[in-house]
C-alpha cells in the first residue's frame, strides 16, 4: 500500500492506493491504431464469452475470486453492450461481434412492451420501471443494425419505439424521464443521459426512413438542452448529448449544435488528472479516484466534440486530442491480460475492471472502453 499526499481547495489529503497484483494492459507513452484496435477486439471476445444462451450477459464478473457476482440486470447496459458489438463489427468485419449482436437484440426485444398507444413500444427494464433512455437506446441499436445488417432489421419496432419517445417529449422540447405504467406512479432521479440517448435514437432512424417528425423532436429537445445547460454554474459531463449534436450537425450544420458539443468537451477536460496527480490517475476523471467506466463515456462524447472541431475549424480540436489521447492510455491501463496469475485469466481477458483498486469487470465498463477506443483510433491514427 503507497501513501500519497495531495493538495486539495489547502488541504493536505493522505491517499492509499492499494498496489494492484493483477496483470493489465501496460501504460505506454505511444499508442497506435493497431493497439487500440486489438484492444477494443479484447473487449469483444470478453463479451462474447460472457454472453448467455439467451443472448443477454454476465452482467458483473470478479475476476480475482472468477465469480459472477449477483446483481440485478439492466436493459439499458444490455442495449449499450449490443451497441459496442456492433461498432466492433461495422470496424472490422468480422462475423463473430455481429452474430453476438444479433442474439442480444432478440433479448432486448422480450423487454418490448405495447404503449397505451398500441402505435407505441416501452421497454420495461428488470427494475420495473420503463424509462427514457431504454427506448432511446434500443432505438440506436435498431437504427444501427438497418444500416449494417438490413436483411434482419426490425423497422416496424423501430418506429413504434421512436413513436414513444416522440410521445414523451413536452412542449418546451424536455422529455420525461419515466412512463407512467398503470398501477405505478414514475420514480426516480432526472438521468442526465436519457435525453441525449433519446435524441441519438431519432437521429439515427431519420436517417434511415427520412421521417421528419423524428429530426424535428430530435432539434426540439437539444435546443431545450442546450439553453438549459447553459444556465447551469458548471456543464454537466453529457457525452450521449454530445453524440447526438454531431448526428445533427451531420444534417443540417447548425453552429449551435457544434459549438455547445465543443464546450461540453472543455468542461470534461477541466477534470482530468494531468501527469502532477498520483500514478495511476493521469488521465482519468475526478472528483476522487478516477474510474474506467467514466473515462471511456466522456472519451466517446469527446470524439464527437473532436470531429466537430475539426470540422468548423475550431482551434480547440488539438486540445481535446490530447485529451483523448490521456484517456486512451488510462483505459488501457484497466484492461485485464491473458497469461496472468488469476485463477480463470482466459476468462477474465479483455475486460476493464471499475478501477485501480478494483476486481470487478462490469459489461458497460467493456461496452464503453471498446466503442470509446474503436473511435480513437478512427479518429486520432
Amino acid at each position: 500500500m503507497i501513501a500519497r499526499s495531495v493538495r486539495n481547495a489547502g488541504l493536505v489529503l493522505l491517499i492509499f492506493i492499494v498496489a494492484p497484483s493483477i496483470k493489465t494492459s501496460c501504460l505506454a507513452d505511444e499508442l497506435d491504431r493497431a493497439r487500440l484496435i486489438a484492444a477494443a477486439r479484447a473487449g469483444g471476445d470478453y463479451l462474447i464469452r460472457m454472453q448467455r444462451p439467451d443472448g443477454s450477459f454476465h452482467y458483473s464478473y470478479n475476476a480475482r475470486q472468477d465469480r459472477f457476482d449477483s446483481q440485478a440486470y439492466n436493459i439499458l447496459r444490455h442495449a449499450g453492450v449490443t451497441l459496442s458489438l456492433l461498432e466492433l463489427y461495422a470496424a472490422t468485419r468480422d462475423i463473430r461481434y455481429l452474430d453476438s449482436a444479433r442474439r442480444a437484440i432478440e433479448f432486448l426485444k422480450t423487454r418490448f412492451r405495447p404503449a397505451r398507444d398500441k402505435s407505441s413500444l416501452y421497454v420495461l427494464d428488470f427494475d420495473g420501471k420503463a424509462k427514457l433512455g431504454a427506448n432511446g437506446l434500443a432505438l440506436y441499436v435498431f437504427a444501427r443494425q438497418l444500416e449494417l445488417d438490413a436483411k434482419n432489421g426490425d423497422r416496424k419496432s423501430a418506429a413504434r419505439l421512436a413513436s414513444h419517445i416522440r410521445s414523451m417529449q413536452h412542449k418546451d422540447g424536455s422529455f420525461a424521464s419515466y412512463y407512467r405504467l398503470r398501477g405505478h406512479e414514475p420514480q426516480g432521479s432526472v438521468s442526465l443521459y436519457y435525453p441525449g440517448e433519446a435524441i441519438l435514437g431519432l437521429v439515427a432512424l431519420f436517417k434511415m426512413n427520412g421521417d421528419r417528425r423524428l429530426i424535428d423532436s430530435a432539434r426540439r429537445g437539444a435546443d431545450y438542452l442546450i439553453e438549459s445547460q447553459k444556465q447551469m454554474d458548471y456543464l454537466p459531463p453529457d457525452a450521449w448529448l454530445m453524440q447526438a449534436l454531431e448526428a445533427l450537425h451531420k444534417i443540417g450544420r447548425e453552429q449551435r449544435y457544434a459549438g455547445h458539443a465543443i464546450d461540453l468537451a472543455e468542461g470534461m477536460i477541466a477534470h482530468q488528472y494531468a501527469a502532477s496527480a498520483p500514478d495511476g490517475y493521469e488521465g482519468g476523471f475526478g472528483p476522487g479516484r478516477p474510474r474506467a467506466t467514466p473515462a471511456a463515456s466522456r472519451a466517446e462524447g469527446m470524439l464527437a466534440a473532436y470531429r466537430l472541431a475539426r470540422v468548423t475549424g475550431d482551434a480547440r480540436a488539438s486540445v481535446i486530442a490530447s485529451a483523448l489521447k490521456a484517456s486512451a492510455r488510462f483505459q488501457l491501463s484497466h484492461q485485464l491480460e491473458a497469461g496472468s496469475s488469476l485463477t480463470n485469466p482466459k476468462r477474465a481477458a479483455g475486460g476493464f475492471r471499475a478501477s485501480a483498486g478494483s476486481w470487478r469487470v462490469r459489461i458497460d465498463s467493456v461496452q464503453h472502453n471498446i466503442s470509446s477506443l474503436l473511435g480513437i483510433a478512427e479518429a486520432l491514427y
